[in-house]
Formats: structure tokens, C-alpha cells, sequence
């Protein structure tokens, strides 16, 4: 959809941010001469400058006017003194019924309210979680000459490690428009001013040969934001960088029906990144890319996390807090899926192809086997035994689909049945009767409104059958696991399909997996599809490394995919630990690491402490693990690492005291389970 030039200009020109009337993608670039923190700097008029602090005082939003823009910042307090997180940095919505984004007065300052937000849930980092921060809402007017018929509020969270924003467009009480009015998001003006001497890890939002968006781009390693990589159409959230003193993570959260997902614009030298609206290529061209509803109309939350310490960053569950509640799904079961298309893709229309690694699950006790694309080529009286087979070992189907629709143009089939509602769920009655656990839902590739809808109409509807739902070639997470329990995880990742397709994945694969853990899996369960063993494809990691992504990545359904000979080909320890190790944790622990390098995670189930390390460079690393780090000590515990080669393992039982040593080959990792 065509979008018409605008120009901003804010403060003297320190931030002005263009989007081309025939714009071949959604980025909106902002070309701010300088990074600017002060709010009143300069000779700009500023006034009603306001602030909410986090309950421990040492992060803090403030937001106000200047030459009548709203605009924002974010501050940490660190031995007394203010970091910069994000300079000034712009609010404000063009909309069908007019600019919220200039001509504005602050009408409200509104007052500074205690929030909390507790949930539980079957899956993620930690299954129940607690938050406590300040809220505070402020309302901008249009000038009274302006003749606007609605205003906008924003509301400003601060907790001790993330602030967060969100704008409304309510009506003015000075005009009021009709009670049925509509309203149409043309433009948010949002940006992130991070300081230009901050690294970067980003990940392009490009289109592909299957659709845009896949968000299965590389995430490129830390990288000074003022000498930014050429991406036409933005980056996709969220963005980790790294200042002088802290870690900042940008996201977003609280995407609702009618809504679009955003991304961030292509940033300049700057340093600051706008938020831009999906691409009018989104799903094959279909819908509009405006955000639309009934007034008052929200954004999804604009979530700023920002620590010193990065472990803040990795344990973090502000997404989820930040998401809609939904309904207490007690007959959910996260647990481990064999699969058998990543090592044979014709294996789905065959179901002899299929029954070992039913067989594979029955015997590591796993809950389920996907059956991938085009499983509907099967005779029906030969599927009806296939789920039979299942069935008594014990061991549940999840089925695949594809999304489309008009949406995209992928042949792999079933396809057709996701799209319209009454077929939907027509084919959700007949498959949950037939004792099918769930399903997996690919080739989406689109942010827009109508796509966002999709999402949320799929989990509406499998949760009546009970069915659970897996989500690839789709959007990041933005928290519906909240909204709807039955959603186990999402794919959006370069993951372990790319042995596959990519030959230059495996020289890639174990840098990027030390990243993934500080991003894409931040924000929500990520279907990597680990444990690379057999296959016939060639990778650089070790076996430890790959046993370690079982714990190091967080997946509601984990889905190993290595074959049936590879995995009893492992030593007895180690296929134990594959029989035991959870997918769903009570606790995360971030205990050493920084992206591109290597990272040690702890993960506790009940009572239970799994700890998992890789390294991700060329060089061997040993690093030290301190169980008093999780209060473990004179706990005994199973020590599992690279061995003399990337194809053995040193395996020890040990009873814990003192920190120990662990020891990786280059691209190598360990697993530890503590009883």
C-alpha cells in the first residue's frame, strides 16, 4: 500500500524521519544528525516533562513536548549517576482522524500508580512468574486550534529492568467523535535512540523466495550501530545492543486483534531506529498494512529491557507480563517430539518410514512424533493405522499444515484448510476425534493485521478441540503463549533445518547459537529443532554442543532431530539424559557467556538443576561452573563433555563443592544434570 511522505522535524532537526511515497518496503529511516539525551537541549520549546521510576529507582522513562512532539528517553541511575539508554526519542501516531504526532500540548501529566502482574503457565523459562513496577498515563491534546476529534495517551511502565510504552487514541472531549468511530494507524512515530558507539546484534527483515516475513535471517554479530549493514527493509525484533555500561533489548509486546507486528526501520549513523509497519509484500500482497479498530484503539506495548548485567536480559519474562491473560488450559502437555523429515523429507507420505521414530519416542519416552508436510498423500485406512500404531506405544501425532490461503504461494500440502474459519475447524474436530495431540502451522509470512489475525483465530479455535499448536515460517513472539497456553513454541529462527538447505549453515551454526539465547529465545520458546546427530549432514559442532541445545534452548515441544541410529549409537549417559531432560522449567539461570562467544545456562525443573554450556568459537574454552551459583553444592551431579574428539564425550559423576572446570573443544559444549 502506498504510504505518503512525511517529514518530521523535532527539537531543531534532531530527529527527522522519512517514509517515500512508493516505498518497495516498510522501513521508515530516520537520519537524526546527532544523539541527543537532554529533552530540553537545544533552543527547542519543551514543557510537562514527566517521569516514572522502576520500584528500585535505578530506571527510569521520562516523556514531554517539545516543539509539540511528544517524545521520550530512558535513563539508568549507576553509582549515582545517569546512563544514557535511549537518547531523545520520538512518540506520536499519524492516524485517519488526523496527527498525534505534532501540534500537541501535554493535557494530562496523569499519576504514578503501583502495577504488578503475576501468571502460571505449561511453558517457558520460568512456568510462574511475578513483576512489580509503576505505571503512569499521560494524555496529549492537539493544539485547540487544531480541531482534532481524539487525543493520545500513553501509558509509561518502569520495572527494575525493563520500561515499557504504549499510545491510545481516545476520544477528545473537546470534539468527540461518533461513538462508533474507527481508527486507522497510519504511521507510529516510535523510535529508539541508542547511543552510536553501541554494538548491534540484528537480523535483516528481508523477504524471501517463500514470502516475507520468515524471520529466518542470520543474526549479525555485534557490530558498531554507526557503521550499520545495508538492510532495504529494517531489522526484526528484537534487537540486542550493547552500551558503554549496560545491555539493552528492544521488543515488542501485547499484540492484539487488529494490530500489525512491527520491525525497526533501517538505522543510520545515528544510532536511532524507527519503528516501521509491515510490508505491503506481506503475505503475498494480501490486506492492509494499517493497524485499524473501534476507539479507544492501543498499540501493543514498545519494550525497552536494559541491565548491566546480561543475565537480566536472558531471564526476563516481560513479554509474557505485558500480554493479554488467557484461559487456564489444564490439559496441556509440553514434552519432546522425534521427527523424522529433517533426516528424510519423503518420510511423511510413508508411513513405514515413519514407524521407527514412533518407535524411537516410545522407547525414550518422549510424548509425540510430528508428522510433516504432505502427510495428506497417505491412504486414509493407512493413516487411520499409523495414529493406531502410535497410540499403543504410547505416543501422540502432531500434524502438519500449511497456512495458505491466499497468503503465500508454497505448494507443500495440506493446504487450504487453516484459512477459513468453518473449514478450520472442521478439520480441528475431525482430527482432535481421531486422538491427534496437535498441530504445526507453517508458511504464514505476514505481519499485517489480517496475518496477526490468523494467528490468533488458529489458537482460538485449536484450543476448543485441544489441540496444541506449533507455529513456523511465522512472526516472533510477542506473548501469546499468555494468551493461549496451548501455543508450545514458534519457529521464527535460523534453526537446525538449515542443515538442510544451507551449506554455509554449519561453519555459522555454532557462533549463532551462542546469540540466540541473548534475542530470539529472550522473547519466547524457540523451535530450534535441535540434537543434530545422523542425518547425513555435515555440522561443525560437537555432540556435547548439540546435547547442550536441548537445555541452552527453551522449547515448549522440543523436536530432536537426529535418527533412530544416532541416538542409540550414544552412550548409555547420554541417552538417559535424552529420556529426562524436561521442556518446561521452573527456573532460568544465566551463568556466564556473551553472544558470539559462548554461553552457560541453568535451567531448574522441580527440584532439579540441568545446566548447559556451548562454545561457540574456533578455539577450545574451559569455564568455570560455581554451584553455588544455584545453591547446589554437595549435590551430586553428572558431568557430560566434549571428550577427545567432537564425536566422544568425558562423562563424570561428581558430587559438587568447589567450582569446577568445563572443558570444550572449539564449537563444543556440556551437559549437566544435578539431582
Amino acid at each position: 500500500m502506498a504510504r505518503g511522505r512525511v517529514a518530521v522535524v523535532l527539537a531543531g532537526a534532531l530527529l527527522l524521519a522519512a517514509c517515500s511515497t512508493e516505498l518497495d518496503d516498510a522501513s521508515v529511516v530516520s537520519v537524526a544528525p546527532e544523539f541527543t539525551t537532554d529533552l530540553t537541549a537545544g533552543d527547542a520549546s519543551a514543557e510537562g516533562i514527566v517521569s516514572v521510576s522502576s520500584p528500585d529507582n535505578a530506571l527510569r522513562i521520562d516523556a514531554g513536548v517539545v516543539d509539540g512532539a511528544p517524545v521520550y528517553r530512558v535513563v539508568r541511575v549507576i553509582d549515582g549517576d545517569e546512563v544514557a539508554v535511549l537518547g531523545r526519542s520520538a512518540l506520536g501516531l499519524e492516524t485517519s482522524r488526523g496527527s498525534l504526532a505534532s501540534d500537541l500540548v501535554l493535557a494530562d501529566e496523569g499519576e504514578v500508580t503501583s502495577w504488578s502482574d503475576d501468571f502460571s503457565l505449561p511453558t517457558g523459562k520460568a512456568r510462574t512468574a511475578s513483576i512489580e513496577g509503576r505505571l503512569r498515563t499521560i494524555r496529549f491534546e492537539a493544539v485547540q486550534s487544531a480541531g482534532l476529534d481524539v487525543a493520545l495517551e500513553v501509558d509509561l511502565l518502569a520495572t527494575d529492568h525493563a520500561v515499557a510504552h504504549r499510545s491510545r487514541v481516545v476520544a477528545d472531549s473537546r470534539n468527540e467523535p461518533p461513538t462508533d468511530a474507527e481508527v486507522r494507524i497510519d504511521w507510529e512515530r516510535t523510535s529508539f535512540a541508542v547511543a552510536p558507539t553501541s554494538r548491534a546484534w540484528l537480523q535483516n527483515h528481508d523477504r524471501n523466495s517463500f514470502g516475507s516475513p520468515a524471520y529466518e535471517q542470520r543474526r549479525s554479530s555485534g557490530r558498531d550501530v554507526s557503521n550499520p549493514i545495508a538492510s532495504p527493509e529494517g531489522w526484526t525484533l528484537p534487537a540486542l545492543f550493547e552500551g558503554d555500561a549496560t545491555w539493552t533489548l528492544v521488543t515488542e509486546a501485547g499484540l492484539d486483534a487488529g494490530g500489525a507486528a512491527s520491525h525497526l526501520g533501517e538505522s543510520t549513523t545515528s544510532g536511532e531506529f524507527v519503528l516501521a509497519l509491515p510490508s505491503r509484500f506481506d503475505g503475498n500482497g494480501i490486506g492492509a498494512v494499517e493497524p485499524r479498530g473501534a476507539l479507544p484503539f492501543t498499540t501493543p506495548w514498545r519494550v525497552v529491557v536494559n541491565s548491566p548485567n546480561l543475565g537480566d536480559i536472558v531471564e526476563t519474562d516481560i513479554v509474557r507480563h505485558l500480554s493479554t491473560p488467557g484461559p487456564s488450559l489444564d490439559w496441556v502437555e509440553p514434552g519432546v517430539a522425534s521427527w523424522s523429515w529433517w533426516s528424510n523429507q519423503g518420510s511423511p507420505r510413508d508411513p513405514a518410514a515413519m514407524e521407527p521414530f514412533i518407535d524411537l519416542a516410545a522407547e525414550f519416552g518422549w510424548p509425540y512424533f510430528l508428522v510433516d508436510a504432505n502427510w495428506n498423500e497417505i491412504e486414509p485406512e493407512a493413516f487411520t493405522d499409523l495414529v493406531d500404531f502410535a497410540a499403543a506405544r504410547n505416543v501422540r501425532l502432531l500434524l502438519w499444515y500449511n497456512s495458505g490461503g491466499p497468503n503465500n504461494s508454497v505448494a507443500e500440502a495440506p493446504r487450504g484448510l487453516m484459512t477459513d474459519r468453518e473449514v478450520r475447524r472442521a478439520e480441528m474436530e475431525r482430527i482432535a476425534t481421531l486422538g491427534i495431540a496437535g498441530i504445526k502451522v507453517d508458511f504464514f509470512h505476514s505481519d499485517k493485521p489480517a496475518g496477526i489475525q490468523q494467528y490468533l483465530d488458529i489458537l482460538q479455535d485449536a484450543a476448543d478441540f485441544e489441540l496444541l499448536v506449533v507455529f513456523h515460517g511465522n512472526t516472533v513472539p510477542r506473548g501469546w503463549s499468555r494468551t493461549w497456553p496451548n501455543l508450545m513454541t514458534s519457529e521464527a529462527v535460523l534453526g537446525g533445518e538449515q542443515y538442510i538447505f544451507n551449506p554455509g549453515f554449519s561453519a555459522l551454526a555454532p557462533a549463532q547459537n551462542t546469540v540466540l539465547p541473548f534475542t530470539r529465545n529472550v522473547v519466547g520458546s524457540m523451535d530450534f529443532t535441535p540434537m543434530a546427530f545422523g542425518g547425513g549432514y555435515s555440522r561443525r559442532t560437537s555432540n556435547g554442543h548439540e546435547l547442550a541445545l536441548s537445555v541452552v534452548f527453551e522449547s515448549g515441544v522440543q523436536h530432536f532431530v537426529g535418527t533412530p541410529e544416532a541416538f542409540r549409537a550414544q552412550p548409555a549417559a547420554v541417552q538417559q539424559a535424552l529420556r529426562d531432560v524436561p521442556t518446561v522449567w521452573d527456573e532460568t539461570k544465566y551463568l556466564a557467556g556473551r553472544p558470539d562467544e559462548h554461553v552457560v545456562l541453568a535451567r531448574r525443573n522441580a527440584d532439579q538443576w540441568w545446566v548447559g554450556a556451548i562454545n561457540g568459537t574456533n578455539d577450545a574454552l574451559t569455564v568455570k561452573f560455581d554451584p553455588a551459583d544455584i545453591d547446589a553444592a554437595g549435590r551430586s551431579a553428572e558431568v557430560i563433555c566434549d571428550g577427545a574428539d567432537k564425536g566422544s564425550y568425558d562423562i563424570a559423576e561428581v558430587v559438587l563443592g568447589v567450582p569446577i572446570d568445563l572443558v570444550m573443544l572449539d564449537e563444543g559444549g556440556c551437559l549437566i544434570r544435578i539431582d
